[in-house]
């Protein structure tokens, strides 16, 4: 077998960038190695599409008493603890399917497709809305992450 050479390899790394340190990240390495937008932003999209049924199940499920539920469960209990303490975060959450979308968009530290999943679990939205809503988020997102990327090299550009 071959190693994964070239676009192979950007892929591989995007994906276990994104996996591993979420979308923000993974869009900025594909921005700052070159990566087709056509490649990075789909995978993006797709990525962060798999991963809210797999949180939403895990969610769901959660009454179960098996081990790797029992983590989740904890680890949501001080996510949705810090995540309440914030102020940015209360004023996101009483703006309804709004803020849900922002929620899983901006491209701040402790917002994104998990912490948004976990608000629209709270909130009762069904699989069909809460997936939109949070799909849309996480396009905006990209767009978002893409504008920022764009200014920085701009501005470094006048140097």
């Amino acid at each position: 077998m071959e190693p994964i050479t070239g676009t192979g390899n950007l892929i591989l790394l995007f994906t276990l960038i994104h996996f591993t340190l979420g979308r923000s990240f993974s869009v900025l390495f594909a921005i700052v190695n070159q990566m087709s937008v056509f490649i990075y932003f789909p995978l993006a999209l797709a990525y962060d599409y798999v991963q809210i049924p797999v949180y939403g199940m895990l969610l769901e499920k959660s009454s179960k008493r098996f081990f790797i539920v029992r983590w989740v469960t904890q680890k949501t209990d001080k996510v949705i603890s810090s995540l309440n303490e914030r102020p940015l975060m209360k004023k996101v959450m009483s703006l309804g399917n709004i803020g849900l979308i922002l929620l899983s968009a901006l491209p701040i530290r402790g917002f994104g497709i998990l912490s948004g999943s976990i608000v629209s679990f709270f909130l009762k939205k069904g699989r069909v809305e809460g997936t939109i809503l949070l799909m849309t988020g996480s396009f905006i997102g990209i767009f978002i992450i893409m504008g920022i990327a764009n200014g920085v090299f701009k501005i470094l550009a006048l140097f």
